[in-house]
């Protein structure tokens, strides 16, 4: 694909901004599923390790509310909280993650739902000075008992045991 070939949206984008079928929605307060495992319970945002990818660390921090998919959506008292709860999540992955540089990302363009990517981006990288690749954060599947004491050391950094 060339930078100048144009592609519509999907079909159902209205209706997925909208929060139709949203999968994110859907995961809202389940502590363990089979797309990642949460380990921070906020007011305004939940925080999960997803199980793919191989960068110890990626953590999602979800919008816990009705569904919305930009930020522009939320009062200013729900976008200070989100902003709070993710930046108190991505505190507590500073702590606990070797990094040498943080990477904090919202797109929305599969699921639009607001949620921010949080990337601990190791001191050897496959693409450092760029941003990481999403193949290298989706695919493969990390170790579950790595998930498992990865998701216990940021929830006691966070309180939430």
């Amino acid at each position: 694909m060339t930078e100048t070939e144009l592609k519509p949206w999907r079909d159902d984008w209205a209706g997925r901004l909208a929060g139709d079928g949203c999968l994110l929605c859907g995961i809202i307060g389940v502590p363990d599923n089979d797309w990642g495992r949460r380990f921070f319970t906020g007011r305004y945002a939940d925080a999960y390790l997803p199980r793919a990818g191989s960068v110890p660390g990626y953590a999602v921090v979800l919008w816990n509310g009705r569904h919305v998919a930009e930020p522009t959506q939320l009062t200013p008292a729900e976008a200070a909280g989100f902003w709070q709860d993710l930046l108190r999540v991505g505190a507590a992955v500073e702590q606990v993650f070797e990094h040498a540089k943080m990477n904090y990302q919202m797109l929305g363009n599969t699921v639009p739902h607001l949620h921010a990517h949080i990337v601990p981006r190791p001191l050897l990288d496959p693409d450092p000075h760029r941003p990481l690749r999403w193949s290298y954060l989706d695919d493969g599947r990390q170790d579950e008992q790595a998930i498992a004491a990865a998701a216990g050391r940021l929830a006691d950094v966070l309180g939430q045991c």
